[in-house]
């Protein structure tokens, strides 16, 4: 029997191993390799940035300019971001040297140091996606908000939480996360294993951090503002309303790390996934996290064709809508039901699924 014939129940989703494996053997060979051109084109938009930057800084241009020319920077550090997001899984360069000068463009906009960023994105969060403990960006359980003072600072700033952080936590919160593996979670126990030199990365990102200051200093506070905070502020916010999507409406797991389960992608506009390279498939990224985002498309068209269940992809704007009405914290006895502090509101992950799927909201 032809293996693209298979019915659903031979390969479920509970099989991940199976599932790609079999995945693998259908894509073409050029999908698994470095694909450098789009590192290129990236590293031809720094002194594009560079440029703007300073016309935004010293040029004299009134408010009105100066803002959306904040947003298109903005765009510009999320997309030369994502693109060392590609990198640093090895899916875009061989060169190890070119793989970090890629991840300093790309992250030091953020105050993340690439050697952080392997740590927290490629070690920790990609061996454990959405697995309670060893997942540093996994939503907390109703129990540790009377336990953790972490887990009460993160369920606070979290869409679905009700407080009102949570509408203007966006803008930021990228960031934050960096900052959080690097001076908390990576001293905690669960995160020994992850290689990280502490003390030369933490010196690192103060150093990125003063650079930042000091030319903010040099800008002058307005040049500042619309040169450095503003782009990264919507910088922030662009990954956000990806991160966020992927995994906050998925099921949690105590120990299997399973990404036709605990990811999901989204289905954005055309023009958003241009210019954020493909980063919407994110559930097709964590199947195969070295492989370019340009060959995202095929792997979820052979998903489908697999094992439809097994392919998760929401409305962007119906998901982060559902983030905002459903309650932000995982059961004390389950990783499928998201509840409130007190218990209720309650509703699973199932039932979030079938009304994004059916274009529903939440009453």
């Amino acid at each position: 029997m032809n293996s693209t014939n298979l019915s659903t129940a031979s390969l479920p989703v509970d099989d991940p191993k199976s599932l790609r494996a079999e995945l693998r053997r259908l894509l073409p060979p050029e999908a698994f390799k470095p694909q450098p051109l789009r590192g290129v084109f990236t590293l031809a938009l720094v002194p594009v940035m560079a440029a703007l930057m300073g016309a935004v800084a010293w040029g004299g241009l009134p408010w009105w300019a100066c803002l959306p020319l904040s947003f298109a920077l903005g765009q510009m550090v999320t997309a030369v971001g994502l693109a060392a997001h590609e990198a640093l899984h090895h899916a875009v360069f061989r060169s190890r040297r070119l793989e970090e000068l890629i991840g300093w463009v790309g992250f030091a906009p953020f105050l993340v140091t690439p050697g952080n960023w392997r740590a927290w994105h490629v070690q920790a969060h990609h061996s454990a996606a959405n697995i309670h403990l060893q997942d540093p960006d996994i939503l907390p359980r109703q129990p540790d908000l009377r336990t953790h003072r972490f887990a009460r600072m993160f369920h606070a700033i979290s869409p679905g939480s009700g407080h009102w952080l949570s509408f203007v936590s966006f803008s930021l919160f990228f960031t934050a996360q960096g900052q959080a593996f690097l001076w908390y979670h990576c001293d905690q126990p669960q995160f020994r294993h992850v290689k990280l030199n502490r003390l030369r990365e933490r010196l690192l990102t103060v150093l990125v951090t003063l650079g930042w200051v000091a030319l903010g200093g040099a800008m002058g506070p307005r040049g500042a503002l619309y040169a450095l905070v503003l782009p990264l502020v919507f910088a922030n916010i662009s990954l956000m309303i990806y991160i966020a999507t992927n995994h906050w409406l998925q099921p949690a797991s105590e120990e299997h790390d399973n990404p036709f389960v605990n990811t999901a992608s989204v289905e954005t506009h055309p023009v958003m996934d241009w210019l954020h390279l493909n980063f919407s498939y994110h559930q097709e990224h964590h199947i195969f996290p070295a492989m370019s985002p340009r060959f995202a498309p095929l792997v979820r068209e052979h998903l489908r064709r697999l094992n439809p269940e097994a392919s998760t992809v929401y409305p962007h704007l119906r998901a982060l809508r559902m983030l905002y009405a459903r309650p932000a914290l995982y059961s004390p006895t389950d990783g499928h039901t998201l509840v409130g502090p007190e218990g209720t509101p309650a509703v699973t992950t199932g039932e979030l699924r079938q009304r994004l799927l059916a274009r529903e909201t939440l009453a």
